[in-house]
């Protein structure tokens, strides 16, 4: 079941929320704490559909984080006091000796100064295991939010990156084939009357034709190339190092694939067609531009009679 959720934070919106959460716990915000909490949030608050388990999952990691991030800090914040006293202390001795010392004080002087230093190496070995017990603490919380992170970035329906996912990978494979100077290639898939499907056969039945597209286009895919549930019946494949005559390729064997793996429902055949917009990656634009392109170019396929593909200008 799904909860409820408030409108999509801004990236300014959720930028605040982690300067406050990191004040509140007196972090200082190095890109590093604001990095980890502008993350972690920005997921919790994505309006993306989320199961009441899923998110209560990803709150607990939050919190974990924060509490080891307060953890090191109360630590560091121990040891550098100790480190403050003992440093008086020493500085205090150092001094007093200087000035010439009778017996007696000279060896007062020096028991203070040994016990402050053994104060200080104490300090110095509980702080130890303390970070060492943190760090084994935010190894599992890495590894949770790894977990996290997947089932948040993954459409539960069908097993395909969701579009939050897809904002990560796209950045990333943007910035990869501009440093290999390789080509970048999108296509987005749009399932044909679909709606009629649904009023006809129940959305239980959509769903599983959905659940089968997706398996088809998951077999047809390389294991570079990435499938995302881009909306109700829309799919989008992000597909590094190819351009557009390789995606054509692509899309015509899943045409083929397709047609070759029909899908029944109680002995009834129903018909999955789809019309697909292609747009590579240009020089001077950003991945949303590519995106925008090829969502234009799909749209000129629905409106040209469906079942086609075309390709971006």
């Amino acid at each position: 079941m799904t909860s409820p959720h408030s409108p999509s934070l801004t990236p300014a919106d959720i930028a605040r929320i982690a300067l406050k959460r990191l004040a509140e716990l007196g972090l200082p915000p190095t890109p590093e704490n604001y990095t980890k909490f502008y993350n972690a949030i920005a997921a919790i608050k994505s309006p993306m559909d989320k199961s009441d388990e899923e998110l209560k999952s990803a709150y607990q990691v939050l919190f974990r984080v924060s509490d080891v991030l307060e953890g090191m800090s109360d630590t560091s914040e121990e040891l550098l006091a100790d480190l403050n006293r003992g440093e008086a202390v020493m500085t205090h001795s150092l001094d007093a000796i200087k000035s010439g010392l009778d017996r007696p004080r000279l060896e007062a002087v020096l028991n203070e100064l040994i016990a402050s230093t053994d104060t200080v190496c104490q300090t110095v070995s509980a702080s130890h295991r303390d970070l060492q017990q943190l760090k084994e603490a935010m190894d599992k919380i890495q590894s949770d939010l790894a977990i996290n992170r997947k089932t948040l970035e993954q459409d539960p329906l069908t097993g395909a990156l969701n579009r939050q996912g897809m904002e990560h990978l796209l950045a990333k494979e943007v910035k990869r084939a501009r440093r290999a100077a390789h080509a970048l290639t999108v296509g987005i898939l749009d399932l044909d009357e679909f709606k009629q499907v649904n009023d006809k056969h129940g959305h239980l039945v959509g769903d599983k034709v959905l659940v089968h597209f997706a398996s088809i286009l998951k077999a047809v895919l390389r294991e570079s190339d990435t499938l995302v549930r881009y909306g109700g019946e829309e799919f989008l494949l992000l597909l590094p190092e190819t351009n557009l005559d390789g995606a054509r390729f692509l899309v015509d064997r899943l045409r083929q694939v397709n047609a070759r793996t029909p899908f029944f429902h109680h002995a009834s055949h129903i018909d999955i067609r789809f019309s697909t917009g292609i747009a590579q990656l240009k020089d001077e634009e950003n991945g949303h531009a590519m995106l925008i392109r090829a969502d234009e170019a799909m749209y000129r396929a629905k409106n040209s009679g469906r079942d086609q593909v075309v390709m971006a200008d």
